[in-house]
Formats: C-alpha cells, sequence, structure tokens
C-alpha cells in the first residue's frame, strides 16, 4: 500500500511542475529572463507666475462687478423708500419750472426754512416766482451746493438765506440728507466737482450708488429690492413744487407749554457758537451772489418765544459774523417777537431743541417776508403774466392778493371802487360746500383802516332786492402787503350785486 501511494503522488506532482513550466514559457527569440518593472513618476512642470494675468484677472472681475452695480443702480433695485423724499420732488420740479420761467426769490436754509416759509402765499403776495432749495438736517455747505447749482438755470434778483443753518456743525457728519440733495440734483460733472466738498472720501462711491449704499437691502429688506423690482420707475408728478414741506396740522398744546413753565427753555442762547466750517461756507455763498449781483437777505424763523433762554447772547454771537456783510439786510423774527401773529397755533408740538412752524405759522411767516420785500427790494411784478397765473390761480392764497382769473370757483363783483373812505380793490363771491357763499373784499391800506369794517351790500334774497349793512372781518392769517383783506358769510339762497 505504501509504494503505491508514493508513486501516485510522484505522478501528480510531475505533471504539476510540467503545466507550471508550460506558463512561463517564454516566446521564441526572447530571452528568458525577468524584467524589473520601474513605476513612471510623471513631473508637473509650473508655470511662472504672470502678473499681467493675474491684472487681467482683477480686471475682468472688476468689471463685472461694476457692471453689476451699473445695472441694479440703473433698475433703481436698491432704491431706498422716496415716498417722503421731498427734495427730489421739488428738484425735479425746480428743472422743469426753470426751463421756461426765472426764479425771482431764491430761499435757502435747512428745515427751518422749509416748514418756516410758503413760497405759494409768498409768490403769491410779492407777485414774483418764489423757491425753497433745502432740505432738512443739513448744514450751510448744503445751501452753497444749492445756490451754485441753482444759478446755473436761474438769475434770482434776491437769494434768501435762512440763519439756522449757520450754526457749529459740520455737515460731512450728516451724509443722509447731503446725499439726497446730492443724488436729486441732474449736473453730473458739477456733482463730481462738489463731491470732495460734500463727503468725505471713504463715502465718495457710496454717494454715487445706490447699490453699494444700500446693499444692506439683501438681508435686512428685502421686500424693498421686490418692490422695486415690479415697480422700476417712480412716477413723475407735473405738480408744481415749489419747496414747500408742510409737516405739522397743529399748534403747541397746554401740556407742552405747561413744560416751558415748568422746566424752563430747551435752548440756552449763550451756548450757541459759529464753526469755522460754517464761516467758510458762508463766506463762498455771499462772494458767489456778489459776483452774480445779486442782493442777500438773512432771515430768521422764530421759534416759540419761550423756546430759547438769553436769544440776545445767540444774536450777538450771530451777529459777529453776519456784521461782515455790511451791506445784507438781517429780517430777524425771532427778536423782536411778534406776540400778536406768533401764537401757540403756529409752532410745532414740541419741547425738543429743533422746532419749526406749523403749517399755519409758515403762512404768517411768508406775509411777514412780503411784507419786508415789499418795502426794501424791487421785485418783477408779474400779476399781468398769464403763465405766472396759471402757475398760481389755484394755490389758495391766490385771490386774497390777486384778482381773480377766470377758471376759478370766485365771482368778481366789484372792482376798482370808491366805498365812503375805503378804496375797495376787489369784491369777490365764491359758493361754500354748505351751500352758504362768502363775499371777500380786498381794501388797499390806509390809515383809516380798522379791524372790522361795516360796509352796505346790494344783496337779493327771495326775490326781493335791497341793501343791507353787514359787518366784515380780517383773517388773522391773510395780511398781504398792499391791502387788506375782509369776509363775512351769506346764508343760502342770497343773491350779491353790489357794494356801497
Amino acid at each position: 500500500m505504501v509504494p503505491e501511494t508514493k508513486t501516485h503522488l510522484s505522478i501528480s506532482s510531475s505533471k504539476c511542475m510540467k503545466k507550471q513550466k508550460n506558463q512561463y514559457k517564454q516566446p521564441a527569440g526572447q530571452k528568458n529572463e525577468v524584467k524589473q518593472q520601474t513605476p513612471v513618476i510623471k513631473k508637473t512642470v509650473e508655470k511662472p507666475f504672470s502678473w499681467l494675468v493675474f491684472s487681467f484677472k482683477i480686471l475682468l472681475l472688476l468689471i463685472a462687478v461694476v457692471a453689476a452695480v451699473l445695472y441694479t443702480d440703473k433698475k433703481e433695485y436698491f432704491r431706498a423708500d422716496q415716498s417722503n423724499n421731498h427734495i427730489d420732488k421739488k428738484t425735479k420740479s425746480f428743472y422743469r419750472f426753470t426751463e421756461k420761467q426765472h426764479v425771482d426769490v431764491l430761499l435757502l436754509g435747512n428745515s427751518h426754512i422749509v416748514t418756516g416759509v410758503d413760497p405759494f402765499v409768498l409768490s403769491a403776495a410779492t407777485s414774483s416766482n418764489s423757491f425753497i432749495l433745502a432740505q432738512s438736517g443739513v448744514g450751510i455747505i448744503d445751501c452753497w451746493f444749492q445756490l451754485d447749482e441753482a444759478l446755473r438755470y436761474t438769475e434770482p434778483k434776491l437769494v434768501v438765506l435762512e440763519t439756522y443753518c449757520i450754526n457749529n456743525g459740520n455737515s460731512k457728519d450728516n451724509v443722509i440728507p447731503l446725499t439726497q440733495s446730492f443724488e436729486a440734483h441732474d449736473n453730473w460733472l458739477y456733482k463730481l466737482l462738489i463731491m470732495p466738498e460734500m463727503f468725505s472720501t471713504d463715502y465718495w462711491v457710496q454717494a454715487w450708488s445706490p447699490t453699494i449704499r444700500n446693499h444692506s437691502f439683501l438681508l435686512t429688506d428685502t421686500a424693498r429690492i421686490k418692490f422695486n423690482m415690479k415697480n422700476p420707475q417712480l412716477p413723475v408728478s407735473d405738480k408744481l413744487d415749489l419747496g414747500r414741506f408742510a409737516r405739522f396740522g397743529t399748534g403747541l398744546t397746554d401740556s407742552i407749554i405747561a413744560m416751558y413753565d415748568s422746566l424752563g427753555a430747551p435752548v440756552k442762547g449763550d451756548e450757541y457758537t459759529v464753526s469755522e466750517h460754517s464761516k467758510k461756507y458762508l463766506k463762498k455763498i455771499m462772494t458767489r451772489c456778489q459776483e452774480k449781483n445779486i442782493p442777500v437777505l438773512f432771515l430768521t424763523v422764530p421759534m416759540y418765544y419761550k423756546h430759547i433762554d438769553n436769544y440776545t447772547a445767540w444774536k450777538n454771537t450771530l451777529n459777529e459774523e453776519l456784521e461782515k456783510y455790511p451791506t445784507v439786510q438781517w429780517l430777524d423774527l425771532q427778536q423782536p417777537y411778534d406776540t400778536l401773529i406768533y401764537t401757540k397755533e403756529a409752532f410745532e408740538n414740541t419741547y425738543s431743541i429743533n422746532q419749526h412752524l406749523s403749517n399755519i405759522g409758515m403762512t404768517y411767516t411768508a406775509y411777514k417776508l412780503a411784507d419786508y420785500l415789499s418795502k426794501h427790494y424791487q421785485l418783477p411784478d408779474r400779476s399781468k403774466e398769464s403763465a405766472w397765473i396759471n402757475d398760481f390761480k389755484e394755490t389758495n392764497h391766490f385771490i386774497y392778493n390777486q384778482d381773480v382769473a377766470a377758471g376759478t370757483k370766485y365771482t368778481s363783483i366789484v372792482k376798482n371802487a370808491k366805498v365812503g373812505d375805503l378804496h375797495v380793490r376787489e369784491m369777490l363771491i365764491t359758493e361754500l360746500k354748505t351751500g352758504d357763499s362768502q363775499v371777500i373784499i380786498k381794501v388797499d391800506n390806509a390809515p383809516e383802516l380798522k379791524s372790522s369794517i361795516k360796509v352796505m351790500l346790494d344783496i337779493e334774497y327771495n326775490n326781493q332786492r335791497f341793501f343791507t349793512p353787514i359787518e366784515m372781518y380780517p383773517f388773522k392769517e391773510v395780511f398781504p402787503p398792499h391791502h387788506k383783506v375782509y369776509a363775512t358769510n351769506l346764508i343760502k339762497g342770497v343773491k350779491v350785486w353790489g357794494i356801497k
């Protein structure tokens, strides 16, 4: 058994070995040797750094960014809420207005002039064109900017500079209102020249681009971006805007007046100073007007008489600067203070440091200013110009100051009539919403004029015509320079034929 087993194993091993030899058999003509394979290592050749290529890539990136910003700026996707941007409205109105007419009285300043004078009333009372180019929250540098830009489009006969902007501030610190003024103007070359004076260098790009200025909308106000994308162009109004900004419909309340009595004045006049910045740009304004032979009037719009403690100190400090221009007049409505006109309803209901006039207060100041201008300056009389009449005939105070124009709700009954000792410039009538009628009489100023007048009206009522004495009283808020306005209401059904 054992030898057989060994023979079997030997035969198997022999076959296996032959098979293995056949597997490793070399092809004919090839040496029977084993080559050791060496792994191939590919060497990467680094290209030398090229500043030219790098700069080109940076340039392409910069072009892409600039193109994107210019595109979004043009589409106004990052436009801020413009619903209360009165500086944009008035600037566009100024450009439209000066295409056909001149501005006769140009008013400059900040929020104290914007809310302090009604330019429609001033225009009607002076028979001229008045325009306010001013912005809330700015200093005198904006006045210089507005003036220099305006003089490229019009030739005013008078510049009125409200004095509250002559203060101790540096306007570059308050960039938001300055940006609104800057953005509203069309003259890009002039804007480029004035930019270094208006803004610090780190704000130059933002001043030009709302996309960069308001890029935070991407995180904080995506709703505004979506709104702008749906409304790419804001509607442009053709309505005449002379720069008035009526903000305060009510006057001082008793509770605020009580604060004055208990806490004293919120403003200390002896703390008022004038910065070198204000002095610099005041001088630039005065020099520019002198070059153009344009007279300047300093105007101080009042605050409530209890608002400033020791205003005399304030006035003395301001006068140290204003008296450098001895030919310029100063209408200071803060001192002397007209207590009969500037009562509590004339002021914004606030105890804060910065107080403005109410809507009725700006009407008072417009008439005060109109009276002063009529006595000290020669302005164009545009009362017979059809374009001027069309601009103002629908405004509230036109009929109080001018003859009734065609196309209005007023009917003129008498013109240039002698009634007793009075000279009636015009008597007119209008129907009120109640159905009653209102009679208005404009009487030339005279020493014998009283707080009320009694006239005989020729009327018709219930098919009967007769004369009846009527007592007429003046409007408190209406006091044109050259005449006084009286009024009375008549019941429905009364027809007025004349006066004696």
